[in-house]
C-alpha cells in the first residue's frame, strides 16, 4: 500500500490547525452564555422541543453556511474563511474587504499572496468593525436611531446589501462572462420565478446554482485545455 502524502504546504497545514482550534473555542464561548444563564436561573430546557423549533432554521443556515465556505475558500483562502466565520458579517463586510484588498494589491484570487492579503484584510475589517460598533453604541446611538428609523431614509439602509453585492459581482462576471453568464442568468430566473418564496428556499437554490456553475466551469476548462 502507498503511503498517504500530505499535499498541503506547511503554511496551509498551520492555517487549518489554527482555524479548527479557534472555531472550537468560538463555539465554546457561544454555548457558554446560554449554559451559564440556564445554570444561574435553574432553567429546565426541553431539548426535544428546542430541536424541533430550531431544526428548520438549522437546515437553512447549514446549507447556506456550507455553500458560503465552498464558494469563498477558492477565492479568499481558508485562513480568511476561518477568520470571517468566527467574526461574522461575511457577506456585508469580510468578503468585500478581502476582494477589495486583493484588487488593490493586484493579487490573483486563490493565489498564495492573495490568501495572505485576504487574512490581513479580514482581520483589519474585524478590528475596525468592532471599534466602530463600540463607539457607535456609546456615542452615535441617540443620534442615529431617529435617522435610521426615519421612513424617508430607512429604505436606503434596507437595500445596502444589494448595493454592495452589485459592484462585487459585476467585475467577477465580466472577467469570464462565458462561464458566469449561465449561473447568473439561472439565479435571476429563479428569483423571478419563485417570487416571495425565494427567500425561504434560496439556500437550496444556491446549491443547485453552485453545482451547475462547477459543471459549466469544468466544460469550459476542458475546452480551453484542448
Amino acid at each position: 500500500m502507498k503511503e498517504k502524502t500530505n499535499t498541503l504546504s506547511p503554511f496551509d497545514s498551520k492555517i487549518h490547525r489554527m482555524g479548527r482550534l479557534s472555531t472550537i473555542i468560538v463555539w465554546a464561548f457561544f454555548l457558554l452564555v446560554p449554559t451559564a444563564v440556564c445554570v444561574a436561573f435553574q432553567l429546565n430546557v426541553d431539548l426535544l422541543l428546542t430541536l424541533k423549533a430550531a431544526a428548520p432554521i438549522m437546515l437553512i443556515f447549514a446549507i447556506t453556511g456550507v455553500c458560503e465556505k465552498l464558494s469563498m475558500s477558492p477565492i479568499i483562502g481558508p485562513g480568511a474563511v476561518y477568520l470571517a466565520s468566527s467574526t461574522g458579517n461575511i457577506q456585508n463586510m469580510k468578503l468585500p474587504a478581502a476582494l477589495n484588498a486583493m484588487n488593490i494589491m493586484g493579487c490573483e484570487e486563490g493565489s498564495e499572496k492573495g490568501r495572505v492579503v485576504s487574512i490581513i484584510a479580514v482581520a483589519t475589517s474585524s478590528f475596525v468593525t468592532t471599534v466602530i460598533v463600540f463607539c457607535g453604541m456609546l456615542f452615535l446611538a441617540p443620534i442615529m436611531t431617529p435617522l435610521l428609523t426615519n421612513p424617508v431614509v430607512a429604505p436606503a439602509f434596507d437595500n445596502m446589501f444589494p448595493a454592495l453585492v452589485g459592484p462585487m459581482v459585476i467585475p467577477v462576471v465580466l472577467k469570464n462572462i462565458k462561464v458566469a453568464a449561465l449561473p447568473v442568468a439561472l439565479a435571476i430566473v429563479f428569483a423571478v420565478a419563485f417570487g416571495s418564496v425565494y427567500a425561504s428556499i434560496q439556500s437550496i437554490l444556491m446549491v443547485v446554482v453552485i453545482l451547475i456553475s462547477l459543471g459549466v466551469y469544468q466544460i469550459a476548462y476542458r475546452k480551453k485545455g484542448k
